[in-house]
């Protein structure tokens, strides 16, 4: 008991000691009678001695300036849109999948997926393009795959 009663004697002023020197540091900056800035630990600069010059960049092109009011008008992203609902418009003619199931070594896990492509039975593993028909992934239920850059899904059935 006696040994916590000094214990206390001690850390209780050690602690009022670092709340005061922050409380003073706080003080001391808020309420500054001068506009100094310090650039280095040893030199002290008046503010109204410096001259701004007022910035003249300018972003032009893709970027708005996020500090400006104006939206800028940006022409190539019209043609963007255009190009994309023209590529929409004619639609990629898919081979028949069908998803059968999948083989699956027990000692290696490796999986072979047995697959369709227009009545054609074949076996595939992941990364294989049969047909134009790459295998992506394989899940218990479809699979996805990939032909002519686009993706679907194709369920077991």
């Amino acid at each position: 008991m006696l040994k916590n009663k000094k214990l206390l004697y001690v850390l209780v002023p050690c602690t009022l000691g670092l709340w005061g020197i922050i409380i003073y540091r706080i003080f001391n900056v808020v309420i500054s009678d001068t506009d100094k800035v310090v650039i280095s630990s040893n030199i002290m600069v008046d503010i109204e001695d410096q001259t701004f010059v007022e910035d003249t960049f300018t972003i032009n092109g893709v970027y708005r300036d996020p500090f400006s009011t104006k939206l800028p008008v940006i022409s190539y992203l019209k043609n963007e849109k255009k190009t994309y609902q023209q590529a929409s418009k004619s639609p990629i003619q898919w081979p028949s999948l069908t998803y059968s199931g999948i083989i699956k070594n027990q000692t290696s896990n490796k999986q072979l997926v047995l697959v369709q492509i227009n009545g054609e039975g074949c076996i595939m593993k992941v990364g294989a393009v049969v047909n134009g028909v790459e295998l992506l992934k394989v899940f218990k239920d479809s699979i996805e795959v990939k032909f002519n850059n686009q993706k679907k899904f194709v369920k077991k059935g």
